[in-house]
């Protein structure tokens, strides 16, 4: 019987010791189609042109936080219209940026096409929002990205309000009775399609790296949420 239980474990083991090379093998020849295809895409210049799976170039670079990829696309595009689409689900590439630095190189394009009314047209993609109701921020909370969202939130509109709302009501007296109503709006307004709070999502996924500093803030500028 004994032999038999090592015979199983030897089996075991000798499986897992063969998946883990597998998995990171996959892995790879993921990442390397990945390079693949945005490299077609740039020697095509044809980066308004879906994948398989629905996206554009710029789309698919966002998603794999491909920072080269999207600065190789500043330069050789002809105009800023490719990186301003919406993509499927109503996202856009803030919807999707992996990371900061992914926020912060799609800000850059953004920049360099529209240099005169780039603020303009960040917050216009910043306070758009998908099929489920989510801005780009609502989605990067509830993707546990706390990191996109302390470069993301300030572009908003939601935390103007918020803000105004927060220095209203720590004046006190009639200002902070008239600026109740207002905290009311601006719940309303940092809910998804489900309902949820921006701040309630955070608290959701209070597990991601970072998150309880995106809780913390919420607790501090807007406990109403």
């Amino acid at each position: 019987m004994k032999n038999i239980l090592f015979i199983l474990f030897v089996c075991l083991l000798v499986t897992a010791v063969h998946a883990e090379p597998d998995f990171a093998a996959r892995q790879e020849r993921r990442q390397q189609m990945v390079h693949e295809y945005l490299t077609r895409a740039l020697s095509a210049q044809d980066l308004n042109k879906e994948n398989e799976f629905g996206d554009t170039p710029v789309f698919t670079a966002a998603q794999n936080g491909d920072v080269n990829a999207i600065l190789r696309f500043e330069k050789q595009a002809p105009s800023g219209a490719f990186v301003l689409r919406t993509g499927k689900n109503g996202n856009n590439v803030f919807h999707v940026a992996r990371n900061a630095q992914t926020f912060q190189a799609l800000a850059r394009v953004v920049r360099h096409f529209y240099p005169s009314d780039y603020k303009i047209k960040i917050r216009q993609m910043m306070n758009q929002r998908n099929n489920q109701g989510e801005t780009p921020v609502h989605a990067q909370i509830s993707y546990g990205r706390a990191d996109t969202f302390a470069v993301a939130f300030p572009y908003t509109d939601l935390y103007d309000k918020m803000m105004n709302v927060k220095s209203k009501l720590n004046k006190g007296g009639l200002v902070a009775e008239v600026a109740k109503t207002e905290a009311a709006a601006v719940a309303e307004m940092s809910k998804d399609a489900s309902g949820r709070t921006i701040a309630q999502a955070a608290r959701d996924n209070a597990s991601a790296p970072g998150m309880e500093k995106v809780i913390a803030f919420f607790h501090e500028n807007a406990s109403y949420l």
